[in-house]
Formats: C-alpha cells, sequence, structure tokens
C-alpha cells in the first residue's frame, strides 16, 4: 500500500489524533520525507504545511490501528462488481487442527497453573533381621504455566459491509474464530520442539522446563540425549530423517525411560507426530502388511535380523500419524497422546462486534470485530516423547 492512498485531508483533520497508521505505513512516510530535506542532514523535509510527516511518523508509532483505505471501492473493489463469481469463496479453508491429538487440554481458572506431579515411589529395600526401614527419596515437578491473551480486531467501512456482492465481508468473523485454531496450531509444534522461533509476527519463545535425569544431571531443555540417564535420553545425538531404524531406535529409547528416581516409565507408544514431508512415507509405512524394506539378499535391511520381503510389519497400524501442516520439514517426534504436554486454556474463544453507532462506527462509519481467548502450552514431562528430528537434519529421497 502507497501512503499516496490514504486521503490526507481525514489523516490532517483528526482531532484525537490517533490516526489509523501502521509501523509499515511510518517507514513510507520517513523514507519519503527524507527525499525531500533541501540539505543532507537538515530534516526540513519533515517540515511540510500540507502534510506534517513528523508528526504523522510520531503517531503511526504509538498507533495500535492500522491504515485504512479511503474508499472501499479501491482496497477491495472486487467483492462490489455486480455478477461477480462466488465459486471460489471456500477454497481458502485452514487445515484441520492437530494439537489435540498430541497435547491434554486442561483448564484454568486463575492467571498461571502451577503443575506438581510426583513421580512414582522409588523400590523398596532389603530391611535385614533387627534393621530399621530405610526412608524413600519423593520426586517431583515444579511447573507454572502462564496464560496469555491473545487476539486481533479486524475493521471495514460500512459501505463495503453493505455493498458487497460475496458475501465474505458479514461472514468475515467466523474466521477469526478459524485463524485463531490455526495460530493455536502453529503455535504448539514449535511449543513441542521447544526451541525459540521468531518466523511469525509474534515470536515464539523457547519452553522452559527444566528437570534432572536418574543420575541427577540437571536437563535444561525437552529433548536431551541425558534426559534419562547419561547417554539415554529422548533424542539421537543427531537429527536424523525419518526411517525405520530410526524409528525402532526411538521405540526402544522409549522403552528404556526411567524417571529421576531411575524407576521405568511405561510410556504407551501410540502417536506418531510429523511434519507432511514424510506424509505419504508415514502412510506407508504404517499401513503395509509386509515389510515395507528389502531384506540382506537385495541390498538392504540389516543381518540377523528377522526382517526382509514378505516378513511382517511389526509397526502395521502401531502408531496413530498426526501430520501438522506448520512442522518444519522433515521433523517427527514418536511418543504417548494427551501425554507430557499440556494446552491450558483460561478463557474460550469470543468473536465480539463493536457496538454498533459508538467508537469507530460513529465516527468514521466502520464495523469492527474482535477476536479474543486466553491460554498458553507448555511441557509438564517431555519424558514421554522422543524426537527424531527438529527440522534441522539433512533431508533425501
Amino acid at each position: 500500500m502507497k501512503i499516496k492512498e490514504a486521503d490526507t485531508k481525514y489523516l490532517l483533520a483528526s482531532a484525537e489524533p490517533s490516526l489509523h497508521i501502521s509501523a509499515e505505513i511510518a517507514s513510507v512516510v520517513e523514507s519519503v520525507a527524507r527525499k525531500y530535506e533541501s540539505e543532507a542532514g537538515k530534516k526540513d523535509g519533515w517540515e511540510s504545511d500540507e502534510l506534517p510527516w513528523k508528526a504523522l511518523r510520531e503517531q503511526a508509532v504509538k498507533s495500535y490501528r492500522m491504515l485504512r483505505e479511503g474508499h472501499p471501492s479501491t482496497a477491495f473493489g472486487q467483492l462490489l462488481r455486480a455478477g461477480v463469481q462466488m465459486i471460489a469463496n471456500a477454497w481458502y479453508k485452514r487445515y484441520p487442527t492437530t494439537w489435540q491429538d498430541v497435547a491434554l487440554e486442561t483448564t484454568s481458572d486463575k492467571r498461571q497453573e502451577f503443575h506438581a506431579p510426583l513421580f512414582g515411589s522409588a523400590y523398596p529395600r532389603r530391611v535385614g533381621d533387627g534393621n530399621p526401614f530405610r526412608e524413600q527419596q519423593v520426586k517431583g515437578q515444579d511447573i507454572e504455566v502462564i496464560n496469555v491473551k491473545w487476539g486481533g480486531i479486524e475493521a471495514f467501512d460500512r459501505e463495503l459491509f453493505d455493498d458487497d456482492q460475496t458475501g465474505q465481508i458479514r461472514n468475515r468473523a467466523s474466521q477469526l474464530g478459524e485463524s485463531m485454531k490455526n495460530w493455536q496450531d502453529a503455535y504448539f509444534i514449535r511449543r513441542f520442539i521447544g526451541a525459540a522461533f521468531g518466523g511469525y509476527p509474534d515470536p515464539i519463545p523457547a519452553s522452559t522446563w527444566a528437570g534432572v535425569n536418574a543420575n541427577g544431571t540437571a536437563i535444561a531443555t525437552p529433548f536431551s540425549v541425558n534426559m534419562y540417564a547419561t547417554l539415554v535420553g529422548n533424542r539421537p545425538a543427531a537429527f536424523v530423517q525419518f526411517s525405520e531404524e530410526a524409528v525402532m531406535a526411538a521405540f526402544n529409547a522409549l522403552r528404556r525411560a526411567v524417571d529421576p528416581l531411575n524407576v521405568p516409565i511405561v510410556i504407551r507408544t501410540d502417536t506418531l507426530l510429523h511434519s507432511s514431508f514424510d506424509e505419504l512415507t508415514i502412510k506407508r509405512f504404517l499401513n503395509s502388511a509386509y515389510y515395507p524394506s528389502v531384506g540382506p539378499a537385495q541390498g538392504g535391511g540389516e543381518q540377523g535380523l528377522m526382517k526382509g520381503i514378505f516378513s511382517v510389519n511389526v509397526f502395521q497400524g502401531a502408531f496413530k500419524p498426526v501430520m501438522n501442516i506448520h512442522a518444519p520439514m522433515g521433523m517427527w517426534a514418536l511418543g504417548e497422546g494427551k501425554k507430557g504436554f499440556t494446552f491450558q486454556r483460561r478463557d474460550p474463544l469470543e468473536i465480539i462486534q463493536e457496538m454498533p453507532g459508538t467508537g469507530q462506527n460513529f465516527e468514521v462509519d466502520v464495523y469492527r470485530f474482535r477476536s479474543r481467548e486466553r491460554w498458553e502450552q507448555a511441557w509438564i514431562d517431555p519424558r514421554f516423547w522422543y524426537l527424531g528430528n527438529d527440522g534441522t537434519a539433512a533431508l533425501t529421497r
């Protein structure tokens, strides 16, 4: 959008003036102002009587509202044409969310929730005749999950709302809810991996989970090669592309899972979380009646193992495949669904229209819709999951 498309009379006549200008538009204004300076560094390009760029720039940084077109026909003229086709209106749907298959949804009734699960009791010890019983250690976790408020506003001129020939503007409020679900799923996969991610307008912070293993070693990330004990962890030393052997290694690692008291954890491995990169490969892997690999005689497989052409595929139907469209390419993880990771919901989703005749609707004839929800997603105990690839391993076909 170019700054010249804005109605300068409206911008200058605003008495508040909380102008509808974003930080992005402010940078455009700044670059234009510099072009009109008479001398380098003199700053007189900001002082135009017709349009005071400096004042607009300052308001742009403070204002939370976006620059709107003065005329809806300029912004969305395609929606106002008589006889416009509506055949493609429903094409742009969001992909179904997947966090429900992995995270355990919990409710919250306060600013934050404290999760303090205790690990199982330690093994009993032999007691000799006449000797006292020994006290056993009791260990647990102390996790705090603080709820975060999320939301956004979309605004439309009344003329656009009234004259829209497609009905898309009137139905826009429902898409705010769909976008919230989509964001929850994108947020979920990055919080699951645990590393900070800045690829979205709102950066996703790294996981703050921390704990100890059976040797008493501090663990500072959800996935570590030392999660259970020294060199016994819930990730490989180097992340690897999804493969039959990699899944076997993950499955066996989860079978060796222990808590900080060195007591084995029963993990019912039932969920395979993955990106779109391996979607078709995993469907074949989990649905083939016979082993989806070649035997040693054909240049594949492993010598000494009970597998090969026409051997039973022990992984057939063993896991539920969950493909997350937002996962980095090649990412995959194996574990037990609805254990270890939580989706904590404080307030349910609400879509609100600004009251007609008030605020912006009264001042500039604008309809505004707002979405709002409070929730957070975080690790409570990552011992129930094995991360085979966080999306950084080299990929081949």
